[in-house]
């Protein structure tokens, strides 16, 4: 049986856009040529002092690169321009220098004495430059380049200048910046058209950086696409959506890497690659001037000028193939995708008449329907699929003089985009109950993971209970023989061995026996739990908080479910940091059994643990219910009226994707915060996980309902225009009365609070309807 070849990949941020476009290339071209692939998202390499409290401890993610083996690994894929961007490039070379025993290729960036796969950062992209000039006649053209340490970015700046040169505008220094290559270059490109009144272009070295452009832009009242023109660099999938849509270079980062990946087996059996080039291409959109779709260059790109003549359709399928799919020809699914394209072009060419029309109408929308029912999208974008659509149906209206054919074509097309429509909204109602289900995990995982007895042992296999539910085909948790303490700044060095605790696969979760758990830290991607009889996608991510390392997850999950791993990793580090300290507890119980006082000492501090949220300080769900036992079966408190409030906080995904899980930890500080001073210090506040919380009081006054409702509406008003950040702090309650008795459960009540905390959301996304589906006036 022949070997399957193991494939390493090193990452930076896997949240980032072009990364996870990059990932998905990849996974794409593993699945092409049936080779396992091991994902390392190690950020970047730590070269400069860091003072953004959010990537503070970002640093402990550069571990995972040590755990990359020749043992294992067949070829390793860097995206060194990425995870190096921070450091020099002689820092860069000592960096892949490790790896002398894996044959190694570059991503994205010409790494010298290396095999390397990149983009032309300069053709297309000078192209878009020009047509700024030329078409458009700006003449003060600003550049907001990357760091002068990325390769990628000086080539794009090199670019830059050379357009000036040719086109006799003279280069001026002050009207260059640099920036992050990331949306928090906002701030720098604010105030630097601030200083430049005189500018009527901006060109981006990356669409990320444009973002936070467009976002400064909105602030100053500039209106992209008429007062100042905009071209950049990437095509991000959020390119298109931005208003106006982005003017960007298509740099396709999952083609690169998929045509990377495919050629896995030739670079380890001859050695040689060659420093390839993958082309790029202008992309025109609204922000650079330009207004309307242009029918006329798209249709002589996808060779439907002559739609009605059959002796063009072999040369037009494969032009629509290559504009569609670009590098992807390998596996059985795009192959079926492919062929259903070919019979829906040409079953559309074939309907120039009435009768023809009518003969195919019903075999065209079946064949569009097995279109956009299989994966299409994994392998091309929405926006190139329905450039398609509107250029054939431009041609078609345009191919014949008969109204009623016109008419019928139109309608036709219509139920197209219909349907586009609909698998749109079944995505995005998908992602959604994905975001609850996902909050629903959290929230639990830790309450599971402290499901024991006294004299259990730790169930570490608890941690990975549910993974299926967020995409996690298998899992594997490895914790080191003892918490690392890892400074920033401080050398990390590899354990020779690891402890595998627990795994997960399709049947359930399952603790690994304590005589088999100690492993070499090599063997952790051939452990004996791992499967050998399919290929696999691997990811591994550190477990850490702070400074203390504490293990590694390695996950086996599609590269559509990667944004679900950091939730759930911060959460099971959180959990682990608890598991270790009880773990080491036990071993002190053992160890020291005659000595009672310092036994005891370590029970109350992890009792405190046990019982109090790490993030905010408040009690977690253990110690509210246990301190509400305390209350309600106290006999001198029957009678008495008691109040349990549900509180869930809104928009916590929103402000975690778009300004960083940190500033989401913030506003869940915020969230507890108001609920304790809106509670009497004699109430009882809780953070039950995630964004939910909780509170009990026994009521003194009348209509403290309201009363409690309408100082959490102050006090909130008053935090938010304190802190005086760019979105807002948010809560939905429930609140639910009742009476102390003594066959009270308090789990009852809250579900009734619960249950009124869901119909308050349910108003607020009416009403959110309600305003979205008003039509909007724009300013032109």
């Amino acid at each position: 049986m022949k070997k399957r070849l193991n494939i390493g990949l090193f990452i930076d941020d896997i949240d980032a856009v072009f990364t996870s476009e990059a990932v998905k290339g990849a996974e794409l071209g593993a699945i092409a040529i049936d080779a396992n692939l091991y994902i390392f998202p190690g950020m970047y390499l730590d070269g400069t002092d860091i003072s953004k409290d959010h990537i503070k401890y970002e640093y402990q993610y550069n571990t995972l690169f040590q755990f990359a083996s020749e043992k294992h690994l067949d070829v390793l894929y860097v995206m060194m321009g990425m995870i190096g961007s921070r450091v020099t490039s002689e820092e860069r070379i000592a960096f892949l220098e490790q790896y002398l025993g894996i044959p190694v290729v570059s991503l994205y960036t010409k790494m010298d004495g290396y095999a390397s796969i990149v983009f032309d950062n300069q053709i297309a992209f000078m192209q878009g430059i020009r047509h700024l000039i030329i078409d458009h006649n700006a003449k003060n053209i600003g550049y907001v380049s990357g760091p002068a340490t990325n390769v990628d970015a000086m080539e794009r700046f090199d670019a830059y200048k050379k357009v000036l040169k040719e086109t006799g505008i003279p280069y001026n220094d002050d009207f260059v910046i640099y920036g992050n290559f990331e949306e928090s270059s906002e701030e720098i490109i604010g105030e630097f058209v601030a200083s430049h009144p005189e500018l009527d272009a901006i060109v981006f070295a990356n669409d990320r950086m444009a973002l936070g452009g467009y976002r400064a832009f909105s602030k100053m009242g500039i209106k992209v696409g008429r007062d100042l023109l905009v071209v950049s660099f990437d095509n991000s999938p959020f390119a298109a959506t931005l208003v106006p849509p982005l003017t960007t270079v298509e740099a396709n980062a999952a083609e690169l890497s998929y045509k990377a990946i495919a050629k896995a087996g030739t670079f380890i059996k001859t050695g040689k690659l060659g420093n390839l080039k993958v082309s790029t291409h202008l992309m025109k959109r609204s922000s650079c001037g330009c207004v309307g779709f242009d029918y006329q260059t798209m249709s002589e790109k996808l060779g439907i000028s002559n739609i009605s003549h059959e002796d063009n359709s072999t040369l037009m399928i494969k032009q629509i193939h290559d504009y569609l799919f670009g590098a992807y020809v390998k596996g059985d699914k795009i192959r079926k995708i492919k062929d259903d394209i070919s019979v829906f072009v040409n079953l559309l060419c074939k309907m120039t008449t009435v009768d023809a029309f009518n003969a195919n109408k019903k075999e065209v929308l079946v064949v569009f329907s097995h279109i956009i029912s299989q994966p299409l999208f994994r392998y091309t974008k929405a926006e190139l699929f329905s450039d398609l659509l509107l250029s054939l149906q431009h041609e078609l209206r345009h191919s014949t003089t008969d109204t009623n054919l016109q008419l019928d074509l139109m309608d036709l097309f219509a139920i197209f985009y219909r349907e586009l429509a609909i698998i749109n909204w079944q995505v995005i109602h998908g992602q959604q109950e994905g975001i609850e289900q996902m909050s629903r995990i959290i929230n639990t995982m830790t309450v599971d993971m402290f499901r024991m007895d006294e004299s259990e042992r730790i169930p570490y296999e608890r941690a990975l209970d549910n993974l299926s539910a967020i995409g996690m085909k298998t899992a594997y948790l490895f914790t080191f023989e003892e918490t690392i303490q890892h400074p920033r700044g401080e050398a990390f060095k590899r354990p020779d061995n690891l402890l595998f605790r627990a795994y997960y696969d399709e049947t359930g979760s399952y603790y690994i026996d304590e005589r088999e758990q100690c492993i070499p830290t090599e063997d952790i991607f051939s452990n004996d739990k791992a499967p050998t009889d399919r290929r696999v996608t691997m990811v591994l991510v550190p477990l850490f908080s702070c400074e203390e390392l504490y293990g590694i997850l390695m996950g086996e999950i599609h590269y559509e479910h990667f944004r679900n791993l950091a939730p759930v990793t911060v959460q099971i580090s959180v959990a682990l940091k608890s598991l270790l300290l009880l773990e080491q507890q036990n071993k002190i119980h053992l160890q020291l059994e005659e000595s009672l006082a310092q036994m005891s000492e370590n029970n109350q501090r992890l009792a405190e643990i046990s019982k109090t949220d790490q993030l905010t300080g408040l009690y977690n769900r253990w110690g509210f219910v246990e301190s509400v036992q305390a209350i309600t079966a106290n006999p001198m408190n029957y009678g008495k009226e008691i109040m349990v409030l549900y509180a869930d906080m809104d928009n916590l995904k929103i402000i975690n994707d778009k300004f960083g899980h940190d500033e989401g930890d913030f506003a869940i500080k915020e969230i507890a915060s108001i609920l304790k001073d809106a509670f009497r210090s004699t109430d009882i506040v809780a953070r039950f996980g995630g964004d939910e919380f909780v509170a009990f009081a026994l009521i003194g006054m009348k209509d403290y309902e309201n009363v409690i409702k309408q100082r959490i509406h102050e006090i909130t008003a008053t935090h938010n225009a304190e802190i005086n950040k760019p979105y807002p702090i948010q809560m939905s309650i429930g609140v639910c009365e009742s009476f102390c008795t003594p066959s009270l459960d308090i789990t009852d009540i809250l579900d009734i609070a619960d249950k009124r905390l869901y119909l308050e959301k349910k108003v607020k996304r009416e009403n959110r309807k309600a305003f979205f589906s008003t039509p909007i006036e724009y300013d032109e």
